[in-house]
């Protein structure tokens, strides 16, 4: 049988050691993890954070790893799947673009229990999750655009994403972690169907699925039970399960630069699928607010993509307004940003923006779609009555790594993330964890974090 396509990758993950003298790459690590952990703080005090609770965890279990805004400890699965679901609450967390994912939320959770748990060094962990990004944006890019259609990337992908970074932080060799990414291979599952059954709030357990489905593959291979090393490209591997054609095997193989440089941290608390699009709303309404509020109607356009996961048209939650760009568009325009600190109930209630969603069209355009995923490009149209056209177009969003936010902007951007929780953290000493890490402090831990978040009140100890 031919190599297995995943060989190369395996090898990277295992051996994989980062530089704290790499001074691009500590700058990427701290905002990594700024993005992640002020994400994992803003979901505590969210809707779901208390069913999601109930659902993950067992009462009176107690174990060594702790869960964020809580005051008890559970084993390790339950742990990582809930610190993953709670920092995806609020659609905060960072995204690629090639591979439609979001790496951190499936990849940081396993790392950071492991690291309590193991009590891994900051060089350990930093490895680890370099490793992990690397295989869930070069999984899913691989993977492509057809499998995202029905496929949450995320889930999927995300699922090799978390065992390779399990694997590096225990420091399997590169057979052990090929085994790895196949086990992980036949657990990842994960589909949109949620979506049009308007079951957003499952979104989450998709991620807590991965990491849990990450750790295991990890634990597997680290015992010795070998896993399906051919698991892309088998005659029974995903691909064929999948019917998926033309996936690039190129993207398997690392380059010279570590794929965690790609992500984007995003500007809107919203999908990521129609930042682009806001970014132009934003654009034009800063030009000539007036002109915003009183046209006659509103064309977008975008790559079908964008159409099929951020197309709701009458949303009826929060969450189900996070994925309708006609809605995010109105309150743009409306001159009520659906950003970090806009987006409430209150703005989902607004009955001007209900009228103002009578005027706004959404549509594909075939060019834009031939682009995706390499770009987010997006068109936005204001049309008076007069017949006057003002438009506004970008082919990537703020944040984008062609568009990275400064130092400044990362550490305002937390305050705004950081104001959606429900409880109050030192700002400043959440930036200093963040550095540690990334300069690999021998004063940094894990458990530095969770001691820094206060707990839900009502809690109880076990």
């Amino acid at each position: 049988m031919a190599r297995p396509e995943l060989e190369a990758l395996a090898h990277w993950v295992a051996s994989v050691d980062v530089d704290v003298e790499d001074a691009r790459l500590r700058e990427r690590l701290f905002a990594t993890m700024l993005d992640w952990s002020t994400a994992l703080v803003a979901g505590i005090g969210h809707p779901l954070f208390e069913p999601y609770k109930h659902a993950l965890t067992t009462p009176g279990e107690v174990g060594q790893a702790s869960l964020a805004g809580l005051p008890i400890k559970q084993p390790a699965v339950a742990a990582m799947a809930f610190n993953a679901a709670v920092s995806h609450f609020h659609e905060v967390d960072d995204a690629h673009r090639t591979s439609t994912s979001h790496p951190g939320i499936t990849v940081i959770p396993v790392v950071m229990t492991l690291a309590e748990l193991e009590r891994l060094d900051a060089r350990t962990v930093a490895s680890a999750i370099v490793a992990g990004f690397e295989t869930i944006i070069r999984v899913g890019s691989h993977l492509g655009a057809g499998h995202y259609e029905v496929s949450h990337t995320t889930a999927t992908a995300g699922s090799f994403g978390a065992a390779a970074a399990a694997a590096r932080a225990l420091g399997l060799n590169a057979q052990q972690t090929l085994w790895a990414l196949g086990h992980a291979g036949t657990q990842a599952s994960g589909l949109w169907q949620f979506l049009d059954d308007k079951a957003t709030a499952a979104k989450a357990f998709h991620v807590a699925t991965a990491v849990r489905n990450g750790l295991a593959a990890a634990r597997m291979a680290q015992v010795g039970i070998a896993g399906a090393e051919h698991i892309l490209e088998g005659p029974r591997g995903m691909r064929r399960a999948w019917r998926l054609e033309g996936c690039d095997v190129a993207w398997l193989t690392p380059g010279d630069t570590p794929m965690i440089h790609d992500v984007t941290i995003k500007g809107w608390p919203v999908c990521g699928q129609m930042h682009s699009a806001l970014d132009c709303a934003q654009a034009l309404y800063e030009r000539d607010p007036a002109r915003c509020r009183q046209v006659k109607r509103v064309r977008v356009e975008l790559p079908a993509s964008a159409l099929a996961i951020a197309g709701i048209t009458e949303p009826e939650s929060l969450a189900e307004a996070k994925f309708s760009t006609a809605f995010c568009i109105s309150a743009m325009l409306c001159g009520r940003a659906p950003d970090f600190l806009g987006f409430s109930q209150e703005l989902l209630e607004d009955p001007t923006i209900r009228r103002f969603m009578r005027r706004v069209e959404v549509v594909e355009s075939a060019e834009f779609s031939a682009r995706f995923p390499r770009e987010r490009p997006a068109r936005v149209k204001l049309e008076s009555d007069e017949g006057e056209t003002v438009v506004e177009e970008r082919s990537l969003r703020r944040g984008d790594p062609e568009a990275p936010w400064s130092r400044a902007e990362l550490e305002a951007r937390a305050a705004g993330v950081l104001s959606l929780s429900a409880c109050a953290i030192d700002t400043a000493g959440l930036v200093n964890w963040c550095e540690a890490l990334a300069a690999q402090s021998d004063r940094w831990s894990a458990q530095a974090l969770f001691a820094m978040i206060p707990h839900v009140a009502g809690e109880e100890r076990s």
